[in-house]
């Protein structure tokens, strides 16, 4: 079949996917309907809700027009809609349409298979990087927040999914052509960084013992020691009724309202600066441990900062202006500011419990959902409001080269002459923050605190992405020494316990594992980077694929899966896809640039595939608009399956004989090879052409 200029049309026509396509040949259809039957009706009101045929004997798209003939809608039996508005589709002599056909309620169309594989093998070339993306976001500022792990130890799995889940979603806006500002707040002036500083501090006087000695052991990073610091000095603090437990409670007061309100002793240690000292050492850990995963950042706004800079203060002073504080003097709040938040005091089994939210305990020092307000207002441009500036300056360049800014206040100390503007972080017009559903209700008590201080704006275009926690399966948790005899099928993690895995060793785990599939499979070894590459795929795509409201139960075997629905998976067919390529260049066979002959018919696998492609821009789009990873994980996984499938059922295109036919799956594959990276980047992952 030649190549016709109805055809060429078509391609300009079907500008974005065929599904728009068919959408606009139907709605310019009704439009004809509705004026030939005199019906007055907003063709908006009517359901189009086209996808693929559920039968392929139906045909290739259907759409269902049952509910068009109701009364409240078209009036008219449905049999009548839907001949006339066949007949009608017929006339418009789409070259793309075959048949159209009415089969039980839908409406069926059959597509000119060859020609439409052609317009979008060539609409993929075209574009190439840049197939998927569009400009719906241009103009329009979003910050994502995202990781912000407690300065004070080693970051953990669970800390893994916020992480992955946030750079996935920066990435999936940017694609739309969003300006994203990726954030990772510091929470460096709160209770566990103050631990931290009670363990050091404790150690120092000798009255601290630590499992397996009270050093830095050799090889042992600082992030892990703080971590085995952090537990031992947990373990204290749950022994409250000794004179060990209340001394180190005592010491907590003390150095959190040091470190908040940045106190300069007189005499004995400097705990605002030995806190600062550690968190520095920690972020840095934290940020080495994600670039293994390919996540960078943006900006990093430091807790200490928004405080010493008096931007809490000046929030504080706006609650309390508009008369959104009280201040009890009897029961459990006493002496403290809380915010009036629900139904008062309850009675539960645990204890007292109250809806109101405390924001400045009886010591003087902020909550942090305190905190977190005044940072919700910062990220608006609303501290400019309020006269509180703030400077930002070079932390260093990340791994994937993207420069990377920090925030300080006009105290901190100029180490650098490079400064950016101002008015460069911050000042979005809505902000998604990503935190787990356990903090669901203070993310709402943020929100509804800028409504009542008239930031009603503000608020609605504040969204807190939620997602459930990372507990560890029962022989995962047997392997860390858990005690399982209860039989539950998944415990748990705990910081203060520690019980947990570290982030680090789940990665290092990967990489061991991928360099031992090889070897035992008897195919040649993979470099250490390349098993590097395979493992952050991996991870980062386990931690994506279940919904954001799924409890992730981590089975270190099912992660690190090499085949199925794992990151691995689309690794190697990205890579067999890439192969097929190079084998037809080493066969001597110069892949065409165009098609100018079409195959009679198409293999099903065939036509899947490039309906599967075709539908890329769609899915990241929709993806994107509900800030759904997993559905862009799911995409992924279909399109690499699809693929397999045409891999399977196909015989080798090196050795084909019909040269029509090796022109058109040979550009297949260069297609399917440049969607498949487009959407491996958008999840994170580094390609690998070669495996």
């Amino acid at each position: 079949m030649t190549v016709t200029s109805e055809a060429q049309h078509m391609s300009e026509s079907a500008h974005r996917d065929f599904y728009d396509y068919l959408t606009a040949l139907i709605k310019q259809a009704t439009t004809t309907y509705l004026t030939q039957e005199q019906i007055s009706f907003d063709i908006e009101q009517l359901p189009i809700d086209l996808r693929f045929s559920a039968q392929s004997s139906f045909g290739d798209y259907s759409m269902p027009v049952m509910a068009w003939a109701s009364k409240n809608k078209l009036g008219r039996p449905l049999p009548l809609i839907a001949d006339t508005l066949i007949t009608i589709l017929r006339d418009l002599r789409s070259p793309a349409i075959e048949e159209i056909t009415f089969t039980r309620g839908f409406i069926n169309f059959r597509l000119n298979r060859a020609a439409v594989g052609q317009t979008i093998i060539e609409r993929v070339m075209e574009a190439g990087p840049d197939f998927g993306q569009n400009d719906s976001g241009i103009g329009t500022k979003v910050i994502v927040e995202h990781t912000n792990i407690n300065s004070n130890k080693a970051a953990h799995v669970g800390h893994l999914r916020n992480s992955c889940i946030g750079d996935t979603v920066v990435r999936m806006l940017r694609s739309q052509g969003f300006q994203v500002e990726a954030d990772n707040y510091i929470d460096d002036s709160g209770v566990q960084v103050a631990d931290v500083v009670v363990g050091f501090t404790l150690l120092q006087k000798g009255k601290l013992q630590l499992a397996e000695g009270n050093v830095q052991l050799p090889g042992e990073s600082f992030d892990y020691f703080c971590s085995r610091v952090y537990v031992a000095v947990s373990k204290i603090y749950d022994d409250k009724e000794s004179a060990q437990g209340q001394e180190a409670m005592a010491l907590r007061r003390t150095i959190l309202h040091a470190i908040e309100h940045s106190e300069e002793p007189e005499s004995g240690p400097d705990y605002p600066l030995l806190a600062a000292d550690i968190s520095h050492q920690i972020v840095q850990a934290h940020l080495n441990t994600m670039a293994r995963l390919n996540i960078s950042y943006d900006l990093l706004p430091w807790e200490s900062a928004l405080l010493h800079a008096g931007l809490w203060q000046k929030t504080f002073d706006m609650l309390r202006a508009h008369n959104l504080l009280e201040k009890p003097e009897t029961g459990p709040s006493a002496g403290c500011w809380i915010l009036p938040f629900g139904e008062g005091d309850t009675q539960t089994n645990e204890g007292d419990r109250t809806s109101d939210k405390i924001l400045v305990r009886s010591d003087g020092t902020a909550t942090y959902t305190a905190k977190d307000i005044s940072y919700q207002l910062w990220k608006f441009g609303l501290a400019d409001e309020i006269g509180v500036d703030f400077h930002f300056v070079p932390w260093g360049i990340q791994r994937d080269g993207r420069k990377l800014w920090t925030m300080r206040t006009p105290k901190d100390p100029i180490t650098t002459n490079e400064e950016a503007d101002p008015k460069r972080f911050g000042h979005a017009k809505s902000v998604i923050n990503v935190i787990d559903v356990r903090q669901s209700y203070l993310q709402q008590v943020v929100y509804e605190s800028l409504r009542r201080l008239g930031y009603g704006e503000q608020a609605d275009r504040s969204k807190h992405l939620g997602y459930e926690v990372v507990t560890l399966s029962a022989k995962t948790a047997a392997s860390l020494g858990i005690d399982t005899s209860d039989n539950r099928e998944f415990y748990p993690m705990s910081g203060r316990k520690g019980i947990e895995i570290k982030a680090d060793d789940l990665i290092n785990a990967a990489i061991t594992r991928m360099l031992e599939v090889r070897r035992q499979d008897g195919r040649p070894e993979i470099t250490q980077e390349t098993a590097a590459i395979l493992a952050s795929s991996a991870i980062r795509y386990f931690m994506i694929r279940f919904g954001l409201q799924q409890i992730i139960n981590l089975d270190i075997d099912e992660a690190l899966r090499p085949n199925g629905d794992t990151g691995v998976y689309l690794q190697y067919a990205y890579a067999r896809a890439n192969s097929i390529q190079r084998r037809l260049q080493d066969d001597g066979y110069t892949i065409p640039e165009h098609i100018t002959q079409l195959p009679t018919l198409l293999e099903q696998s065939e036509w899947e595939l490039l309906r599967h492609i075709d539908a890329y821009p769609r899915q990241l789009a929709e993806a994107s608009e509900k800030t759904a990873p997993s559905m862009l994980a799911a995409y992924a996984y279909d399109l690499a399956a699809h693929f397999s499938d045409f891999y399977e059922h196909t015989p080798p295109i090196v050795k084909e004989t019909d040269a029509t036919i090796k022109a058109f799956r040979a550009l297949l594959v260069q297609a399917t090879t440049q969607t498949m990276n487009n959407v491996l980047r958008v999840l994170g992952f580094e390609p690998l052409e070669r495996i």
